[in-house]
């Protein structure tokens, strides 16, 4: 199985839900919850329940993680407890755990304005590709009125417990994308709704939503997952997306846009993800782009017109251009069966350098080039 996403996490602290912490290097967090201990565990989870409870953690939910071959179990937090106290405390009782912070992670995404041209600098066919791999996406959900989901050819599941209405169309712009008119065609897109409306703005998921959402694609067979969520570096995320990558998962994610000053976000800065930054018609970089050494290649993503629901929009941000990357994989069988160190190899002699000569901080290895033999 193979994924390509887009995520990030951070560090643990102790702050109101939904209010920012600022981390050492400068970027804004925050957490869903300020009493909420999130645990992976690849044992019984009863073993880890037992050793926490006389240090007076309670348990509020689990959930099994069949296949990334975890559970995931969140706690309350004793009164007068640090999250970043918890962790070490929890890790420190029970071996072999992974404890950490609810962060949350948000779509990396600007309304501030087309397609057409993006398609043509890419050399992407006038009529699209057919998929050679099934895909994925971790991102809002579609609206409920979405032809894909009646006809089939957008298959979802929900991950949050809220009720409230969407607050964002960005799910819709990344199926479009992915699989709209003259894009990829012959697949379902298997959409894992993990945005919260309650979290944020209307924009954020918790962790526990998105790595729910990555267990529910795994088991359905997804081989690239397209991820427009970024966020401070998690080891919660670490260690199960990098064992859903060590499965053959090949994770395709948005740099962010933090702006270029600002340190790496995740999951794109994970060394088993492919990092997408966001170029404009005249191949500039994105101006809010993450920059560094983790970026991977450049995809068109600034003023991308689309028609969401018939209604036209123009959107910038580095997740407009990670659907162009994740397409360009799954359209080509030579691409989607790659570890990715392989399938970075193979994208850097395909793309168009830009910039400095060689890979750099800004481009990665440069434009990426359409996918041969569609």
């Amino acid at each position: 199985m193979r994924f390509a996403l887009m995520l990030c996490l951070a560090l643990a602290a102790c702050v109101p839900a939904n209010q920012p912490v600022r981390g050492p290097a400068g970027p804004v967090f925050a957490v869903t919850d300020p009493r909420e201990l999130i645990v992976l565990t690849a044992e019984d989870p009863a073993i880890l329940i037992a050793g926490t409870r006389d240090l007076g953690y309670t348990v509020r939910a689990i959930h099994p993680l069949n296949n990334l071959s975890d559970t995931l179990v969140v706690f309350r937090i004793p009164n007068g407890t640090t999250i970043a106290a918890a962790i070490a405390e929890v890790e420190a009782a029970i071996p072999g755990v992974t404890a950490g912070a609810n962060h949350l992670y948000r779509l990396q995404t600007d309304a501030d304005g087309g397609r057409s041209y993006a398609a043509q600098m890419i050399g992407w066919p006038a009529g699209g590709c057919r998929a050679r791999a099934r895909i994925g996406m971790i991102d809002a959900g579609v609206l409920p009125d979405h032809p894909g989901l009646a006809d089939g050819r957008i298959r979802e599941r929900v991950f949050t417990d809220s009720s409230a209405p969407p607050a964002t169309d960005h799910g819709a712009r990344m199926a479009e994308l992915l699989i709209g008119p003259n894009r990829l065609r012959g697949t379902p897109l298997y959409s894992a709704n993990v945005i919260d409306p309650d979290l944020g703005t209307g924009d954020a998921a918790g962790v526990v939503s998105i790595l729910r959402g990555v267990d529910w694609l795994a088991a359905n067979g997804v081989d690239v997952v397209n991820i427009s969520l970024a966020g401070p570096r998690n080891k919660l995320m670490d260690r199960a997306l990098g064992r859903a990558a060590a499965d053959g998962m090949v994770l395709v994610a948005a740099v962010g846009n933090l702006g270029p000053d600002q340190p790496p976000q995740y999951p794109a800065a994970f060394p088993f993800a492919l990092a997408v930054t966001a170029i404009d018609r005249d191949r500039r970089v994105y101006r809010r782009a993450i920059r560094g050494p983790h970026v991977d290649i450049a995809a068109p993503g600034v003023d991308i017109l689309l028609a969401p629901g018939g209604r036209m929009t123009v959107s910038s941000g580095t997740s407009m251009a990670a659907p162009f990357v994740t397409g360009v994989v799954a359209a080509d069988p030579a691409l989607a069966a790659l570890g990715v160190e392989t399938l970075r190899t193979e994208l850097a002699r395909r793309a168009t350098d830009l910039g400095a000569p060689g890979r750099d901080t800004v481009f990665g290895v440069g434009l990426i080039g359409a996918p041969s033999g569609c």
